[in-house]
């Protein structure tokens, strides 16, 4: 990643979010590749004792939805004052970090897509059914359009979890004692409307997700919307915080 001081000033913020996001990329590829072995071979060995009807590669992406929070919580924490430290404005860095976000967000969910079509193809030659549990039951997510359909909606998902994760992350520095306070409104909004969009529990506490009982009516494109709606609030909320963020002293 190139440093601050060979990026001209107009086009730094770009080039170091551009920077980050692979750096993070590079840096967790090992983690990724390991997700992927589990969710191809993880199956096969299963299947010796068990009939396969569960997607494993939809769990795989909802594991990937709190990694990406954490991504986004993690990097601007640690980020923000070595980076104003070393010259970058808290302008610069809240869009760097927007660029990090979106790009982040389009590889992890551009992976999450081929690697539901793959695991389409490889269910399908194994004789598995590719299912998740929906309210209770098992359901197929149903013809190769269908799959397609499913997989092409996780890059916005990812953004709005990368979002949350930035918010918490930068509050968490700013207000050092109570910041981490913001999961309680946060976490209830993101994971009910991810709720509704799948028609099941996203992975982690269900009763989190007690909104999308109001929403889960609402229709695909609606919730898409109200996705999108927030993902653009927390980020702008990330902002707001980021550019009033103080530095504090190291403790001897």
């Amino acid at each position: 990643m190139p440093s601050l001081q060979n990026l001209t000033l107009p086009s730094r913020r770009y080039a170091f979010g551009v920077g980050i996001a692979g750096e993070g990329l590079k840096y967790f590829k090992y983690w990724i590749i390991a997700a992927v072995l589990v969710s191809f071979l993880g199956p096969f060995a299963l299947s010796f004792n068990t009939d396969i009807d569960l997607s494993t590669w939809f769990y795989t992406a909802n594991v990937a939805k709190w990694f990406t929070a954490f991504v986004g919580g993690g990097f601007v924490f640690s980020l923000a004052p070595n980076m104003i430290a070393a010259g970058m404005t808290r302008r610069e860095l809240a869009v760097s970090m927007g660029v990090f976000g979106v790009l982040w967000s389009l590889a992890i969910g551009a992976a999450v897509f081929a690697g539901l079509l793959a695991e389409r193809a490889y269910y399908d030659a194994m004789g598995w059914s590719q299912g998740i549990d929906a309210d209770g039951s098992v359901t197929a997510i149903g013809s190769w359009s269908e799959t397609a359909a499913f997989a092409a909606v996780y890059p916005l998902m990812y953004l709005a979890y990368f979002a949350a994760g930035t918010v918490i992350g930068v509050a968490s520095y700013r207000w050092e004692n109570s910041g981490w306070l913001l999961l309680i409104p946060i976490l209830p909004v993101v994971f009910s409307l991810d709720n509704a969009l799948y028609n099941t529990e996203p992975f982690g506490p269900g009763w989190l997700g007690f909104l999308g009982r109001f929403i889960d009516e609402w229709g695909r494109l609606p919730i898409l919307a109200g996705v999108a709606l927030v993902a653009v609030a927390l980020a702008f909320a990330a902002r707001q915080i980021l550019i009033d963020l103080p530095l504090r002293s190291k403790k001897a």
